[in-house]
């Protein structure tokens, strides 16, 4: 593949910390399109479905794109998701155009890699690369389980029409043979886990760090276990009365935790910052942290699947995390000693985080582990390998 005489058309949802993606494009070919989804649910109206186009790493126009927003309503989300696919898929269909050089479509997820494989079938793309995210598997009953019957059909359509296959863990391939519809021997696949910018690396030392400061950043919903959070919490500020945790990012459960501080008596250890945009502000929040939460219900879910994405980010700030037992990156995190894998139960939890907090000698060495870790999942020598494998073979 020559860089120079290709183009890369990047199909996403939005937001789903891929900016790294974003930037690795633009920076490596000299044109790119961006074509971003807005999530239906998303109530950050900073956050607009777009397509962006960009010649030698600058943006050169934009246009916005329509979405329906449904807000926090699960029942009209649902009943919408189908609807914005399809809207989304048309607009896909006006916007990517056959280009004079070779283009690359890089699809995030099934309906993503959906659009650039039909793309393809109309003479618009030349290759198609299904860069896959997640796995969800059937929930017992409910609406999500019929609609994950029908994704499953979007999901072996890409993954038999696509020209390459970018899994981020081992998880996805085995939740996708489990239900018996991916038989890795068949397919050209790649392992691409989730990288980090080493460029935008940060990390405050430890003689400089608030020891006593948490960090819960992501959806404020009862599914990310923030009951649990506030019970460890408790018990940490009998040890530290000035314990404090930073809830940066909002949902549909943001007033039942404000209510719930108040009835704990920690609205002086809380503070709900609410959607905070990347930037300064947002990297003094993050980086002064001694540990951060990604914690998840042990149940059959998509995490036992997946790799979350929050574990990472948190250590793209110099900050461990304190993870369940739930997603297989967990052991990971705990055997390089760059994060803590507990169970879920609040006395582990906040013996875990008291012990961190009492040993310096702990948190030096995390520290230092952290920054090797970082150069092993940088994000631009894993996509360099990534393209390099995929177009060598």
């Amino acid at each position: 593949m020559q860089r120079e005489k290709t183009i890369i058309t990047f199909c996403s949802f939005a937001p789903v910390g891929l900016e790294d993606y974003i930037d690795y494009f633009s920076s490596n070919f000299n044109e790119f399109v961006y074509l971003k989804w807005r999530f239906p649910h998303s109530l950050n109206k900073k956050n607009y479905s777009c397509v962006s186009e960009y010649k030698e790493g600058k943006i050169i126009s934009e246009k916005k794109l329509f979405s329906f927003s449904c807000a926090w309503n699960k029942f009209f989300y649902f009943l919408f998701l189908p609807v914005n696919y399809f809207v989304f898929f048309l607009q896909s269909l006006r916007y990517v155009r056959r280009r004079k050089d070779k283009t690359v479509f890089v699809g995030i997820n099934y309906f993503c890699a959906f659009c650039g494989i039909i793309l393809k079938k109309l003479g618009r793309v030349d290759f198609v690369i299904y860069r896959v995210m997640d796995f969800f598997p059937l929930p017992p009953s409910g609406i999500y389980r019929y609609l994950n019957q029908i994704f499953y059909v979007f999901d072996k359509f890409c993954l038999n029409n696509s020209d390459s296959i970018w899994f981020t863990t081992e998880g996805h391939i085995i939740g996708r043979e489990k239900y018996g519809y991916f038989n890795r021997k068949d397919f050209n696949y790649q392992l691409i886990p989730l990288g980090i910018n080493v460029e935008k690396f940060t990390s405050l030392s430890v003689s400089n760090i608030k020891k006593h400061s948490l960090v819960y950043c992501g959806v404020v919903s009862k599914y990310h276990l923030l009951d649990l959070i506030f019970e460890s919490l408790e018990l940490l500020k009998k040890d530290f009365p000035d314990v404090c945790l930073n809830i940066i990012g909002t949902g549909p459960d943001e007033k039942y935790y404000r209510k719930m501080a108040v009835d704990k008596q920690l609205e002086k250890n809380i503070i709900f910052h609410g959607f905070v945009g990347e930037g300064e502000h947002f990297t003094e929040i993050m980086a002064n942290n001694i540990l951060g939460f990604a914690l998840y219900k042990d149940e059959e879910n998509f995490m036992k699947y997946t790799e979350p994405a929050k574990l990472k980010y948190y250590l793209s700030f110099g900050v461990p995390a304190v993870v369940s037992r739930v997603p297989v990156i967990a052991d990971e995190i705990n055997e390089k000693k760059v994060g803590f894998a507990v169970s879920n139960n609040k006395d582990e939890v906040a013996a875990v985080i008291k012990k961190y907090i009492l040993d310096d000698k702990m948190q030096f060495e995390y520290k230092n582990n952290i920054k090797a870790f970082v150069k092993s999942v940088d994000i631009d020598k894993l996509l360099d390998n990534a393209f390099e494998c995929t177009f060598n073979k």
